[in-house]
Parts: C-alpha cells; sequence; structure tokens
C-alpha cells in the first residue's frame, strides 16, 4: 500500500459518511449461489461488493473498509449468514480488506484467506497504517481503523490450487494475479463457472458498459498485468465479478477490453512524457481520453467511478512503472 495510492484516494471525510442506518441494506441475488451486498463504501451505493457465497462453509469474498462495516453486517443478516468459515481477500488494499480484522472478530470461527505477500499486513497493520496517516489528518474518517488478526487464523497462499471448501461440492480456487498489487489473487469457483476478479482486470460498471484500468502504484506493472488477465481467460469462467461492481456480461469481449486499456493508458502515458508532461500532464491525458470514449458521462457515474480508481491514482501508477521498468525520466 504506497503513498500514491493512499494519496490519490484523498477526498472529504464529510463526503465519506456512511450510509443513514435507516436504509435497507442492498443484497442482490446474482444466481447460482451468489450474492453481492453493496458495502456502500463512502457513503455511495455501486462502487464496492462484498461478495457472500451462502452454503455449509459459508464464504464472503472481500470485506471492503472498516466504515462500511455497518452495511456489510446488515447485509450478512438479510442474506441469514449468521456465522462465517471463510474471509476471503483477493488483496489487502484498504477497500478490499480494511475490515478483514473487524470481520475476524466478529466471526471467531472463519478462517482468513489472504496471499502470502498480504498476510504480514493483516498480522500486524501498524506499518501500513502508520504510512497512510503521514498524509491524512482522520484516516479513521475516510477508512475506519484495521484490527490485527492473529496469524494461526490466516490462511497465507502461496499457490494457485484450491484454498476455500464451501462444503456443498462448491470449492474456491486460487489464481496468482499480480500487475495491480504484487499480493493480487482471484478466485475461482468451478462448479459454478465465477470468477472473482478482484481488481485485475480493472473496474466495471455495467451501468457505464466500459472498463476503466486499475493502476495504482507502487506495484502496477503492466507485463504482468496482461499476463494476469490472460489467465483468467484460460480458466474459462462463465461469469467474471470484479470487486468494483457486479458481474460482467460477455467475458471474453470484455477481458479483450481490460487488456487493451491498460496497454492504451501506458501508450498514451509515454507519449505524454516523451512531449515533456509529467503525471499531472498523464492525469490530464487520461481524463481528455475517457471523456472522448464516454461522451456525456452521467456525473453521478462519474462519481462512482472515481471512488473505484481516480484518474490521479492511475496515473501515479503509471508513471511509477515508467519510471521502473522503462527508465524514463516522469516528473510531477
Amino acid at each position: 500500500m504506497g503513498r500514491g495510492y493512499h494519496r490519490a484516494h484523498a477526498m472529504d471525510p464529510a463526503s465519506a459518511a456512511p450510509a443513514p442506518a435507516s436504509a435497507p441494506p442492498a443484497v442482490t441475488d446474482c444466481g447460482g449461489g451468489v450474492l453481492a451486498i453493496d458495502s456502500v463504501m463512502h457513503g455511495r451505493p455501486g462502487v464496492t461488493a462484498v461478495y457472500c457465497l451462502p452454503g455449509p462453509r459459508p464464504a464472503i469474498i472481500e470485506t471492503a473498509p472498516a466504515t462500511s462495516l455497518p452495511a456489510v453486517m446488515a447485509g450478512l443478516e438479510a442474506a441469514g449468514i449468521s456465522e462465517l468459515d471463510w474471509i476471503v481477500v483477493t488483496h489487502v488494499h484498504l477497500d478490499h480488506a480494511g475490515a478483514a480484522g473487524h470481520l475476524a472478530a466478529r466471526f471467531p470461527s472463519a478462517c482468513v484467506v489472504v496471499r502470502s505477500e498480504g498476510a504480514p499486513h493483516l498480522v500486524d497493520p501498524s506499518r501500513l497504517w502508520s504510512s497512510a496517516s503521514r498524509l491524512y489528518d482522520d484516516m479513521e474518517g475516510l477508512w475506519g481503523s484495521m484490527l490485527p488478526i492473529p496469524a494461526e487464523r490466516i490462511v497465507a497462499v502461496s499457490q494457485d490450487g484450491p484454498v476455500a471448501d464451501l462444503g456443498d461440492g462448491r470449492v474456491l480456487q486460487a489464481i496468482y494475479t499480480p500487475g495491480h498489487a504484487v499480493h493480487h489473487m482471484a478466485l475461482y469457483e468451478p462448479g459454478g463457472g465465477d470468477l472473482f476478479a478482484g481488481d485485475a482486470i480493472g473496474v466495471y460498471l455495467a451501468e457505464v458498459g466500459a472498463v476503466r484500468p486499475a493502476a495504482p502504484p507502487p506495484e502496477f506493472d503492466l507485463e504482468t498485468a496482461l499476463d494476469s488477465i490472460e489467465r483468467i481467460r484460460r480458466v474459462g469462467a462463465a461469469r467474471v465479478f470484479p470487486t468494483h461492481y457486479g458481474p460482467m456480461p460477455q467475458v471474453g469481449p470484455l477481458l479483450d477490453e481490460a487488456g487493451d486499456r491498460l496497454t492504451q493508458a501506458v501508450a498514451l502515458a509515454e507519449s505524454v512524457v516523451a512531449g515533456g508532461g509529467g503525471v499531472a500532464a498523464i492525469q490530464s491525458a487520461f481524463i481528455a481520453e475517457e471523456m472522448t470514449l464516454l461522451p456525456g458521462l452521467d456525473p453521478v457515474l462519474s462519481d462512482r467511478l472515481a471512488h473505484t480508481i481516480t484518474h490521479e491514482l492511475n496515473a501515479l501508477g503509471v508513471a511509477r512503472y515508467l519510471r521502473k521498468k522503462r527508465g524514463l525520466p516522469v516528473g510531477d
């Protein structure tokens, strides 16, 4: 979790107020034994999903940040979930795993499944939290606190394969998908053909109908990100569920689009740098490109997109990649 990640997600804490307590929990039955709980992250619906897989050994995939805990708990209650066996996170960014410690405390029998590279941050989040706190006056107002998870409760995944048995014939299988982050994995349930992609293929809002790249610092890497998309493609999933937000239709074409958008973003940034521009100019180019691709984008949808991943965050991540991997002198 690098400095750029937190800085690019900065916002007025007042805008991050949770949804009113009277709002009913938003739980969508996606069919095939998959429920999507809307975490109402930063008070906005349809930004970050917590996927719930009920069954003899129920699981959730993602936790959302701790500020979303009331919405997530209300969603679990509405779904009839009183116990969890598995709390699975695709990676340890705060919008995906920030509430993992809180949920582990609420469900003391649950195992917490995470890539081995991210496990230390869940056992002891102090370094991560301290680094982020240098950038915000009110970290807890934005993200809530992170609670440590005892190491013995964590399943640290270091290879592909089965990681969570749901007790009804369904088994979640891990697929290593770095590129967005070195601690990123996707989860595949072969019985239903469902793949939970985290941020490996970017973000997708059905109302927008297009993929926005998710290329944050400090670990974005184009080549490994493209390889991760191909690893997802080879699985042959019937449905793909990005965390932001909900199932993607037409899996093949959207995987093509995800790879193309990443490649185009890096090429566009490289051309900006060749013309003497820095991070701010890359961000402006990303905004202009999206305005061309999505003319007349509704302001409400634009706001939702900004709370999944910002153009600033993508500019910072791509700029760092260009410096590190291509040796380009990218300024601010």
